[in-house]
């Protein structure tokens, strides 16, 4: 008996069986039990998709599938195979063959590229049975001893591309997409079709007519819609459509099969305006867009894809559908939807025509179908557009892989670039982070340099993608290497043939190492790319970078000069670390990788396992559960600031160090010796391990026995690990390792050098440290936020000096700002800021560490009222007119623990005029300046958050704000502030103190040279106008892969004085961006 198809069912029950494949795939891979004294697991951070990123909204996307009897024709000749060469259907006691034959001997290799549908490559023996040897010779071809399934009747095509297309998630990542083919309808038993019989077995004119579970007729003008829009993110989206074409029919598992007409102009856009009330799921394209829950938002972008064979056979026009299709948004009585005033996009439709443009008799059918496809990108024909033509596997492959790229438009950023100003008469460059957010795949980065000329113009497209550059290299002829600390060559590459003894440190068997280390290097170990390697760069996020070539310090030592003169020639690198889980070397004049490093605490005890493995511990026990296919975490691994400085170690020659931060993916930081960038040289690394996994949280430990301090070393030629356990028996106030408060590392620190006593009458000694705070604990449940520290460390071993506490801190992320006044580099104050809305002042002027004190010298206050915004982390410095201005945006701009009634204010404040609190500054509005010199503070307007920290420049001070908006469609408005830093005076045209662009979201900024530079985060389909005052020279700026550049403003440009002496920069540098 027939049935109208409810698609609801058969979703339903594809569903619960990929439902319940995925609890299988998940189950433990196995119990990995703690032995006594072993640090714990250091576990890996969740990483939430990005405030904005976070409303972006998925675009819809409709395949259209051409289900006519013809898709059993050869795509080279209209020979028919009489199948579409997929398993047959074992019904009762029945058996419906559906192979065909096999007419093209060239593509019967299996090992061939895209020959085979991975199900459908070798005849399983039991399928063969009842098929006498002499059918098989005459239908299948044979590779070896084996039969293969016919492989060359258009359907079979379709289903290998699509099955490769949906199982590559690069391609379909992020966009709501459901299936329709030309309507047919089905049974609840095959039966033998009516009419229009394509399936036979034998596979001949003669052979007998298989029962099919779908029936299309003549005279349907109509469109099925197999599966409603969801996106393809969501847990078992994408198997849902990947049911429809993996080439096995069961009950719960349905199959496309070809049989029917080609109502091809009705399925886009019918003359009959439906949908059918009994089953919504038959219709149009127009009328599937129509459905509720369909069309979500006014800049939602609508796409339909249409695959054909043929002509239309019913008579209608498609070029029109297309047009009326798009034109629905302004007809009436297609009661287009509304968002927000502002009517949904149109539908964009685009062809694929599986026909041979160049044979003879296609010459109509290839002009209707690049009619329809010139129609379908704006409504008009105006040779805008084509459609795409395929013959074969790679054609329809490509068509399929070059249309989603179009769709895949959106990227996003946030960081500032890293600017490279050019120098002695030579170019320099502009290296912009940039990544793609993704749901339960590793976020993809990107970096991009763009040039900049001798005057500082920027070259409008960028020289290199260091990512582009990176995924044409073999992820076996990479230079990834990692820290070994369980004897041996401290140095150990990271590579397969090295499994057995990284497992260990990976926590890992020694096959289990081998995949894992396969698939982190870019080999496609899990099935989630088309090819044999996947994505190389992870996401550059909130990592700093820098750029490291010849010496270029201002140090007026003598030891430094003749650092400079050896090293003068060094090659130019750029490093950044990503959330791959690596610190990347770039060449500066290629883009492309020279080598990666892992950090012991990213390698070590599940971390970087992370990415792949889901971890929990309970009591001495730890649970191991493996990611089925695709599916991977993405993590934080690598996502703090880097900064780098020429510092002179015990050896009594000077070295360049660089010094990376874990971020949001851990308490931890290492070191690196980067003098040879041909040879780089691990120093050490801290990390203190009090966190554990459970389920999609982080906690702490449940106890202090399992709270450690884990200190990587190298001595010589080996790397030793010591973990040292909380507690005052082992790690005492005065100890060398008291990182107990240590938490989430961004407080990028500042590096410079303190003069020590050596006693007996010596000379003082020049010994060069790190400064920075304990972190913030990223509000996590159970952890004491009450926990604060700043830490000057030796950075030669990185063992601390003194620890600096005082009772009003409490958690320290602010960058470290260190205030000189001369060339070299020597620490005397250095200004942090705390969660507890107070400044504190760190004093290093005296000759032994016992001397060294931190005071509180500022307290954000309003109305007599301490405020406490969640974090100060935005702080810069100066000496203006000798007297020292501290520079603070008060604020969340992470969303960490931001508030709705949280405020937010813009404070400069003069503290040696006595500056003690707000109370003791002038309050001005967007409309007032400050009289006084004492300095003043702003309140933002509510829901304002700053978005960058503030930078002095030329006697202003620049930031960037973010106010969100309540339409999914926009990222909401960014402010550009410009103010004179001790008046607080707008200089903008008019005096206005800021400058708003809206739909984007402004994430980091960079002055050099008089012009600004601006990571941002926008949408395509949302227009952003650019403010008149962003100017570059004469001409308006613009925004390119998510950089903005501008002047800045003539009030800024023409200041008498050049940049006064104030904050101590490293001499590669890059200011950190959160």
């Amino acid at each position: 008996m027939k049935k109208f198809l409810s698609n609801i069912n058969v979703i339903k029950r594809v569903f619960v069986m990929v439902a319940a494949l995925a609890v299988i795939a998940f189950v433990p891979l196995g119990v990995l039990p703690q032995a006594a004294g072993e640090a714990p697991v250091l576990p890996s951070c969740n990483k939430p998709l990005p405030e904005g990123y976070a409303q972006f909204v998925q675009p819809n996307v409709l395949l259209l599938l051409d289900t006519s009897g013809s898709m059993t024709f050869r795509s080279a000749s209209d020979t028919s195979t009489y199948g579409d060469g997929s398993k047959p259907y074992k019904y009762g006691d029945k058996i419906y063959r559906y192979f065909g034959r096999d007419l093209d001997s060239s593509n019967n290799n299996p090992d061939g590229p895209y020959n085979y549908h991975p199900n459908l490559a070798y005849i399983d023996d039991a399928d063969l049975t009842g098929i006498s040897q002499g059918y098989r010779e005459a239908y299948f071809a044979k590779y070896g001893n084996r039969y293969l399934y016919p492989n060359d009747s258009r359907m079979y095509k379709l289903k290998l591309v699509l099955w490769e297309i949906l199982n590559g998630p690069g391609l379909v990542s992020g966009l709501r997409m459901g299936l329709a083919t030309y309507y047919q309808e089905g049974y609840e038993s095959p039966q033998v079709p009516s009419v229009g019989v394509y399936y036979r077995w034998l596979p001949t004119e003669d052979g007998s007519r298989q029962a099919l579970s779908w029936e299309g007729s003549s005279s349907w003008d109509r469109a099925l819609l197999r599966r409603f829009f969801r996106s393809t993110d969501e847990p078992g989206s994408i198997e849902e459509i990947a049911k429809w074409v993996d080439g096995i029919e069961t009950f719960d598992n349905p199959e496309l099969r070809a049989h029917g007409a080609t109502p091809l102009a009705a399925s886009i856009y019918g003359a009959d305006a439906h949908p059918d009330k009994d089953n919504p799921y038959r219709g149009d394209a127009r009328d599937f867009f129509l459905m509720d829950g369909a069309i979500n938002a006014w800049c939602q972008q609508n796409w339909l894809i249409v695959l054909t064979d043929g002509r239309d056979t019913l008579g209608g026009n498609p070029v029109t559908a297309v047009q009326n299709l798009y034109k629905a948004k302004d007809n009436p009585q297609d009661k287009w939807p509304s968002f927000y005033v502002n009517k949904a996009q149109p539908v964009k439709t685009m062809v694929i025509g599986l026909i041979n443009p160049n044979a003879s008799g296609v010459s109509e059918l290839k002009k209707t179908l690049n009619r329809m496809a010139d129609m379908g990108d704006d409504g008009k024909e105006n040779t805008s557009s084509h459609a795409y033509f395929a013959t074969d596997v790679d054609e329809l492959m490509q068509a399929f892989k070059d249309i989603f790229k179009q769709i895949q438009s959106f990227k996003s950023t946030a960081s500032a670039p890293l600017v490279s100003p050019p120098i002695g008469g030579q170019e320099g460059g502009v290296y912009v982070p940039n990544f793609v957010p993704h749901i339960e795949r590793q976020w993809t980065g990107h970096l991009y340099k763009y040039k900049l000329d001798t005057d500082g113009i920027m070259s409008e497209l960028p020289v290199w993608d260091a990512a582009a550059k990176l995924n044409t290299k073999s992820y076996s002829a990479r230079n990834v290497f990692t820290v070994n600390w369980k004897g041996g060559n401290w140095k150990l590459d990271f590579k397969e043939s090295n499994a057995s003894t990284l497992a260990p440190m990976l926590g890992l068997t020694q096959d289990q190492a081998s995949k894992f280390i396969k698939w982190a290097l870019g080999s496609d170990e899990w099935d989630e790319a088309t090819g044999s390697e996947r994505y190389k760069l992870g996401d550059i996020y909130h990592s700093g970078l820098v750029e490291i070539g010849p010496p270029r310090g201002s140090n007026p030592h003598g030891d430094y000069w003749t650092f400079k003169e050896t090293h003068a020639g060094r090659e130019k690198l750029v490093y950044v670390q990503a959330n791959d889980g690596m610190l990347h070397a770039f060449k500066a004049d290629t883009g492309e990788e020279k080598w990666a490093f892992i950090p012991p605490n990213v390698l070590a005890e599940g971390r970087m396992t992370g990415m792949k493995q889901d971890l929990a511990k309970s009591g001495g026990t730890i649970t191991v559960t493996w990611l089925d296919k695709a599916k991977s975490n993405p993590r934080y691994l690598l996502d703090g600031a880097i900064t780098a400085e020429d510092v002179l170690l015990s050896d009594g020659e000077y070295h360049t160090v660089l010094l990376g931060l874990l971020g949001c993916a851990g308490p931890g930081f290492y070191a690196l010796d980067v003098t040879n960038p041909g040879d780089p040289q691990f120093m050490w690394a801290v990390e203190n391990a009090i966190y554990n996994r459970k389920g999609d949280k982080l906690l702490p430990n449940e106890n202090n026995k399992d709270f450690f301090v884990s200190y990587w070393a190298r001595s010589g030629g080996t790397v030793t690990r010591m973990d040292k356990p909380h507690g005052k028996k082992e790690i005492s106030d005065d100890s060398d390792l008291d990182y107990k408060d240590l938490r989430f590392t961004q407080s990028t620190p500042g590096i410079g050098y303190v003069m020590l006593d050596q006693g007996q009458g010596q000379p003082l000694k020049t010994h060069w440290v790190a400064i920075m705070g304990n972190g913030f604990t990223m509000g996590i449940e159970g952890d004491d936020n009450s926990v604060s520290s700043i830490y000057v460390i030796s950075i030669e071993n990185g063992k601390l000096l003194k620890v600096l506490k005082d009772p009003s801190m409490k958690q320290i992320a602010t960058p470290v700002t260190i205030l000189w006044a001369g060339s070299n580099h020597q620490v005397k104050y250095f200004y942090v800021g705390g969660d507890s809305g107070t400044i504190h002042e760190g004093d290093l002027t005296g000759s032994e560490p016992g001397k060294w004190s931190v005071n509180n010298v500022f307290t954000i206050t309003v109305d007599n009222d301490i405020v406490h915004p969640r974090i100060s982390y935005m702080l810069d410095a100066a000496y203006i007119n000798r007297s020292k201005w501290l520079f603070v945006l008060a604020g969340d701009c992470e969303s960490l623990t931001r508030s709705e009634d949280e405020r937010n204010y813009i404070i400069a404040a003069n503290v040696s005029a006595g500056s003690k609190s707000t109370n003791d500054l002038e309050q001005i509005t967007y409309k007032m300046v400050a009289a006084g010199m004492s300095g003043w503070y702003m309140e933002l307007d509510a829901l304002e958050y700053a978005t960058t920290p503030p930078v002095y420049y030329n006697g202003h001070i620049f930031f960037s704000t973010y106010i969100k908006s309540q339409d999914p469609c926009s990222v909401g408005k960014s402010r550009l502030y410009v103010l004179n830093a001790t008046t607080g005076k707008g200089a903008w045209t008019g005096d206005n103190k800021y400058v708003e662009l809206a739909g984007a979201k402004v994430s980091g900024i960079v002055i050099s040279e008089g012009r600004v530079y601006a990571g941002v985060t926008k949408y395509p389909q949302v227009q952003t106008t650019i403010p008149d005052d962003l100017k570059v020279g004469d001409e308006p700026g613009v925004i390119q892969n998510g950089l903005l550049a501008f002047d800045v403003p003539p009030e800024v440009a023409e200041w008498d004085s050049a940049y006064p002496s104030g904050v101590m920069v490293p001499s590669y540098w890059r200011r950190w961006i959160p």
